[in-house]
Protein backbone atom coordinates (compact mmCIF):
# COMPACT_ATOMS: atom_id res chain seq x y z
CA UNK A 1 0.00 0.00 0.00
CA UNK A 2 2.76 2.80 0.70
CA UNK A 3 4.26 1.77 -2.51
CA UNK A 4 1.51 2.34 -4.33
CA UNK A 5 0.91 5.83 -2.29
CA UNK A 6 4.57 6.73 -2.70
CA UNK A 7 4.52 5.96 -6.65
CA UNK A 8 1.41 7.84 -7.11
CA UNK A 9 2.70 11.23 -5.50
CA UNK A 10 5.90 10.79 -7.37
CA UNK A 11 3.75 10.70 -10.60
CA UNK A 12 1.86 13.60 -8.93
CA UNK A 13 4.70 15.76 -8.52
CA UNK A 14 6.18 14.85 -11.70
CA UNK A 15 2.76 16.36 -13.51
CA UNK A 16 2.74 18.95 -11.34
CA UNK A 17 6.27 20.10 -11.74
CA UNK A 18 5.68 20.27 -16.00
CA UNK A 19 2.76 22.41 -15.27
CA UNK A 20 4.74 24.58 -13.56
CA UNK A 21 7.29 25.53 -15.87
CA UNK A 22 4.03 25.32 -18.37
CA UNK A 23 2.67 28.51 -16.90
CA UNK A 24 0.09 26.88 -15.08
CA UNK A 25 1.78 26.98 -11.20
CA UNK A 26 -0.99 27.60 -9.42
CA UNK A 27 -3.46 25.58 -11.57
CA UNK A 28 -0.94 22.69 -11.43
CA UNK A 29 0.01 22.87 -7.52
CA UNK A 30 -3.51 22.94 -6.60
CA UNK A 31 -4.14 19.84 -9.02
CA UNK A 32 -1.50 17.92 -7.11
CA UNK A 33 -2.37 18.70 -3.63
CA UNK A 34 -5.82 17.36 -4.31
CA UNK A 35 -4.23 14.73 -6.23
CA UNK A 36 -1.74 14.08 -3.18
CA UNK A 37 -4.90 14.33 -0.71
CA UNK A 38 -7.10 11.61 -2.37
CA UNK A 39 -3.58 9.47 -2.19
CA UNK A 40 -2.45 9.86 0.76
CA UNK A 41 -5.91 10.53 2.71
CA UNK A 42 -5.23 13.51 4.15
CA UNK A 43 -4.50 17.16 3.87
CA UNK A 44 -1.45 18.07 2.55
CA UNK A 45 0.12 21.57 1.73
CA UNK A 46 2.81 21.37 -1.64
CA UNK A 47 5.08 24.07 -2.53
CA UNK A 48 6.48 24.03 -5.69
CA UNK A 49 9.89 25.91 -5.45
CA UNK A 50 12.54 26.36 -8.60
CA UNK A 51 13.88 22.81 -8.92
CA UNK A 52 12.20 20.74 -6.58
CA UNK A 53 8.61 20.37 -4.38
CA UNK A 54 7.83 20.32 -1.12
CA UNK A 55 4.89 17.88 0.22
CA UNK A 56 3.79 18.26 4.14
CA UNK A 57 1.00 16.57 5.64
CA UNK A 58 -0.99 17.08 8.50
CA UNK A 59 0.60 14.60 10.88
CA UNK A 60 4.20 16.31 10.67
CA UNK A 61 5.25 13.99 7.74
CA UNK A 62 7.80 16.01 5.12
CA UNK A 63 9.20 14.88 1.57
CA UNK A 64 11.55 17.31 -0.38
CA UNK A 65 12.57 16.15 -3.65
CA UNK A 66 14.73 18.15 -6.09
CA UNK A 67 17.82 20.70 -6.51
CA UNK A 68 17.74 23.03 -2.98
CA UNK A 69 16.59 19.91 -1.05
CA UNK A 70 18.37 20.28 2.83
CA UNK A 71 18.02 17.46 5.50
CA UNK A 72 13.63 16.74 6.94
CA UNK A 73 12.92 18.62 10.05
CA UNK A 74 13.23 17.33 12.94
CA UNK A 75 16.44 15.31 11.74
CA UNK A 76 18.24 14.17 15.15
CA UNK A 77 21.53 16.25 15.63
CA UNK A 78 23.13 12.38 17.17
CA UNK A 79 23.14 11.29 13.80
CA UNK A 80 25.53 12.84 11.58
CA UNK A 81 25.52 12.78 7.64
CA UNK A 82 28.51 12.66 5.30
CA UNK A 83 29.34 16.39 4.57
CA UNK A 84 29.88 16.03 0.75
CA UNK A 85 26.50 14.57 -0.40
CA UNK A 86 24.33 17.00 -2.41
CA UNK A 87 20.96 15.87 -1.36
CA UNK A 88 18.12 15.15 -4.25
CA UNK A 89 15.24 13.74 -1.82
CA UNK A 90 14.41 13.51 1.68
CA UNK A 91 11.37 12.18 3.67
CA UNK A 92 10.27 12.27 7.46
CA UNK A 93 7.49 10.09 8.41
CA UNK A 94 6.00 8.80 11.35
CA UNK A 95 6.01 4.64 11.97
CA UNK A 96 1.98 3.84 12.00
CA UNK A 97 2.62 1.20 14.53
CA UNK A 98 5.17 3.09 17.24
CA UNK A 99 4.18 7.10 16.62
CA UNK A 100 8.32 7.16 15.87
CA UNK A 101 10.12 9.55 13.55
CA UNK A 102 11.58 7.79 10.38
CA UNK A 103 13.73 9.57 8.19
CA UNK A 104 14.99 9.53 4.72
CA UNK A 105 18.02 10.85 2.52
CA UNK A 106 19.27 10.16 -0.84
CA UNK A 107 21.85 12.42 -2.43
CA UNK A 108 24.86 12.12 -4.51
CA UNK A 109 28.57 12.02 -3.40
CA UNK A 110 30.20 15.22 -4.56
CA UNK A 111 33.95 14.32 -2.91
CA UNK A 112 35.68 10.81 -1.72
CA UNK A 113 35.24 7.54 -2.66
CA UNK A 114 32.66 4.75 -1.63
CA UNK A 115 35.63 3.74 1.02
CA UNK A 116 36.09 7.39 2.28
CA UNK A 117 32.50 7.53 2.77
CA UNK A 118 32.18 4.13 4.08
CA UNK A 119 35.24 4.91 7.12
CA UNK A 120 33.66 8.32 7.30
CA UNK A 121 30.27 6.69 8.74
CA UNK A 122 32.16 3.56 10.49
CA UNK A 123 34.22 6.65 12.81
CA UNK A 124 31.30 8.72 13.28
CA UNK A 125 29.12 5.99 14.59
CA UNK A 126 32.12 4.08 16.35
CA UNK A 127 31.39 4.68 20.26
CA UNK A 128 27.74 3.65 21.08
CA UNK A 129 26.72 2.23 18.03
CA UNK A 130 26.75 -1.54 17.32
CA UNK A 131 27.38 -2.64 13.80
CA UNK A 132 24.52 -4.86 12.89
CA UNK A 133 25.33 -5.45 9.29
CA UNK A 134 28.98 -3.87 7.75
CA UNK A 135 29.35 -5.14 4.44
CA UNK A 136 32.22 -3.03 1.39
CA UNK A 137 32.69 -5.05 -1.66
CA UNK A 138 35.52 -4.05 -3.70
CA UNK A 139 34.82 -4.63 -7.54
CA UNK A 140 35.50 -3.90 -11.16
CA UNK A 141 32.45 -2.43 -11.78
CA UNK A 142 32.50 -0.42 -8.67
CA UNK A 143 32.52 -0.75 -4.67
CA UNK A 144 29.21 -0.87 -3.06
CA UNK A 145 28.77 -0.14 0.83
CA UNK A 146 25.93 -1.18 3.24
CA UNK A 147 26.02 -0.07 7.00
CA UNK A 148 23.16 -1.12 9.61
CA UNK A 149 24.22 0.30 12.91
CA UNK A 150 22.02 0.67 16.51
CA UNK A 151 21.85 2.16 19.43
CA UNK A 152 19.63 2.47 22.27
CA UNK A 153 18.06 5.56 20.46
CA UNK A 154 18.17 4.58 16.91
CA UNK A 155 18.87 2.36 13.67
CA UNK A 156 20.84 3.96 10.90
CA UNK A 157 21.41 2.40 7.89
CA UNK A 158 23.58 3.68 4.89
CA UNK A 159 23.89 2.22 1.29
CA UNK A 160 26.76 3.70 -0.82
CA UNK A 161 27.44 2.80 -4.81
CA UNK A 162 28.38 3.99 -8.04
CA UNK A 163 26.68 3.78 -11.41
CA UNK A 164 29.42 5.24 -13.98
CA UNK A 165 30.83 8.60 -12.41
CA UNK A 166 28.59 9.30 -10.00
CA UNK A 167 28.39 7.63 -6.51
CA UNK A 168 25.20 7.35 -4.59
CA UNK A 169 24.30 7.79 -1.32
CA UNK A 170 21.06 6.52 1.02
CA UNK A 171 20.40 6.94 4.49
CA UNK A 172 17.72 6.21 7.06
CA UNK A 173 17.32 6.82 10.73
CA UNK A 174 14.87 4.78 12.60
CA UNK A 175 13.64 5.98 15.97
CA UNK A 176 13.60 3.55 18.45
Amino acid sequence: MKKKVLFSIIVILGVAIILSFAGCAKIGTKIAEKAIENAAGGDVDLNLDKGGATIKDEKGGQTQIGENVKLPDGWPSDTPVYPDVKLSMSTKTKNGDTGKNEFSIIGEITKGSIKDVYNWYKDKYGSGWEAVTDQYTESNDGDIAYLNLKSNKYEVGVMLGKSGETTSMTMTVIEQ
